[in-house]
């Protein structure tokens, strides 16, 4: 019995020697030399090191090692996923209870347990920045539970080096919860003053950087850098909006100085500066899901080549296209050509889906002109219907890009707005609205005046500004305060307004947005439409 058992142990023991040789292969850790020490050196260590070196997943390269947190690892004894969901469970529950030192002390070992979760971050910091601030009643205790999730960010970013979306949150944290919130007067004006020596690289900044959106823009282009430089991956963030947000920071800034009432030469410089970023953004090679490589800037361009290759087609044979649609046609039912042969005007609404069904059956694609053409050119035709229909989808998904990020609005306005006319449109308007709110109601009324001149060059300029959402609601709010001014001198709106035009427009496509009753009684031959019952109020109301 007794020598079966020896036996028996022998066997566990040579198992156990047999698998240490694997172990070692796979487990031995790599060394680094330090120092002048004779006889040590460097050594890529097992097989698991060198593939942690290779696809760059070991500790060091993730980021910054906190001894403290690979303590409270090791203490877990394997439950670490079990301990991170006590912890996140008991920071809900500390802010709950208004507790909000103990969110912060949880917060601290919840990163300590799971420094390279990214969701615990970005979730965490987002709750500190976005739930927690809006408790309390003081913009001074608001902005500083701000700056704390704007903290938690910037720690976290040190122990994932290559982690681009917590950097883009700093970018978005700072420009935007702190540029677009109620409060955003105040947070901008202590963003200016702050020395907070844990605020991430903010005293070594020169005053005139120091403003929310410019800092903003800094970790964007910071987030960029890691996916240019270092291959980083931006995951499931859309591309564009990625790479867009350093010129729409830029935006921000010279929109933020007009709110601020800067204007000429710094808020020009802004705008130039807006309008270069939104150009070369624009120009940037961007991949799509289509497998296109696009660049925003160039829809016009694709547009121009897709006209000049269907004309090419369609001068192979000039008639053909022009004849297989009168084919097509004729075999439309009564109903269907019967609608197509009625004035859009004067469309029934089952007229208007028979047109839509009948337009689809009456289409020639380019395809199929092409198998009618002669067959001297029919090759040359295919070839050309195969460039032509590239061109429309290369133009299509082009054009859907830019809604993404509403390239073609932006694009217009930052030249718009860099304007001298524009630029001193605004500050006559800054201006008048300040003397009337001071009771100086002449001097107002003649900066309206002063500024509706202005916007009659802009609009001249840039057509499309008086359309857009920006330009319509800042054209209604010139025009109301406009009206009061007159209302308060008991005078009627001048009957050869300059942009008397732009009024009636806007009082046909917006009445609840300006005063109806006073401007009809300006205007009592003047086709102003009646304000419509109910409804919901148009932008600017």
């Amino acid at each position: 019995m007794n020598r079966r058992s020896f036996i028996r142990k022998l066997i566990y023991l040579s198992l156990i020697l047999a698998l240490l040789v694997p172990l070692s292969y796979f487990s031995q850790p790599a060394t680094v030399a330090v120092g002048n020490q004779p006889n040590a050196g460097d050594n890529a260590g097992g097989k698991l090191a060198r593939m942690r070196a290779e696809y760059g997943i070991s500790q060091a390269n993730l980021g910054e090692i906190d001894p403290a947190g690979e303590t409270i690892k090791l203490a877990t004894l394997g439950l670490r996923g079990v301990a991170a969901n006590l912890l996140w469970e008991k920071a809900n529950t500390a802010k709950m209870k208004e507790d909000w030192e103990g969110v912060q002390a949880t917060l601290d070992q919840l990163a300590k347990l799971e420094p390279h979760f990214i969701s615990v971050w970005r979730y965490q910091a987002w709750n500190v920045s976005y739930n927690i601030a809006v408790e309390f009643d003081d913009y001074h205790q608001r902005y500083f539970w701000i700056k704390e999730g704007i903290k938690y960010l910037r720690k976290g970013s040190r122990y994932n080096e290559l982690e681009p979306r917590l950097i883009y949150d700093v970018g978005w944290f700072t420009g935007h919860k702190i540029g677009v919130a109620d409060e955003k007067h105040q947070y901008r004006e202590l963003f200016r003053i702050d020395d907070d020596e844990e605020f991430p690289d903010h005293r070594q900044r020169p005053q005139n950087r120091r403003d929310n959106w410019l800092v903003g823009q800094e970790y964007f282009e910071e987030a960029i850098a890691l996916v240019e430089d270092r291959g980083a991956s931006i995951h499931a963030m859309n591309p564009f909006v990625f790479f867009s947000e350093p010129a729409m920071c830029q935006i921000d800034y010279a929109i933020a100085l007009q709110e601020d009432g800067v204007f000429e030469e710094k808020a020009r410089v802004a705008w130039t500066d807006a309008d270069d970023r939104w150009t070369k953004f624009g120009l940037r090679d961007m991949p799509t899901s289509d497998h296109f490589i696009i660049r925003l800037a160039e829809y016009e361009a694709v547009q121009e080549r897709k006209a000049k290759t269907i004309e090419q087609l369609d001068a192979l044979s000039p008639d053909l296209r022009d004849k297989m649609v009168a084919e097509k046609r004729n075999k439309l039912s009564a109903e269907e050509q019967a609608a197509l042969d009625t004035p859009p005007a004067s469309r029934t609404e089952e007229e208007h889906r028979l047109v839509a069904d009948a337009s689809m059956k009456i289409f020639v694609r380019h395809d199929e002109l092409a198998n009618r053409v002669d067959q001297a050119h029919r090759v040359q035709a295919k070839d050309l219907a195969a460039e032509a229909a590239r061109l429309e989808l290369l133009a299509t998904v082009i054009q859907r890009d830019r809604d993404v990020v509403n390239y073609t609005y932006w694009r217009n306005r930052c030249r718009m707005e860099k304007s001298e006319s524009a630029l001193e449109a605004r500050r006559l308007m800054h201006q008048a609205k300040a003397d009337y709110d001071e009771t100086r109601i002449d001097l107002a009324r003649q900066e309206y005046e002063e500024a509706f001149t202005h916007w009659k060059k802009t609009i001249d300029e840039f057509p499309y500004f008086v359309d857009d959402a920006i330009g319509g609601e800042t054209i209604h709010q010139a025009l109301a305060g406009y009206a009061d001014v007159l209302k308060q001198l008991d005078q009627p709106f001048p009957r050869d307004f300059i942009l008397k035009d732009v009024l009636f427009s806007a009082m046909r496509r917006n009445p609840q947005a300006l005063p109806m009753e006073y401007l009809r009684a300006s205007f009592e031959d003047a086709p102003v439409p009646p304000r419509p019952p109910g409804g919901p109020p148009g932008p600017g109301a």
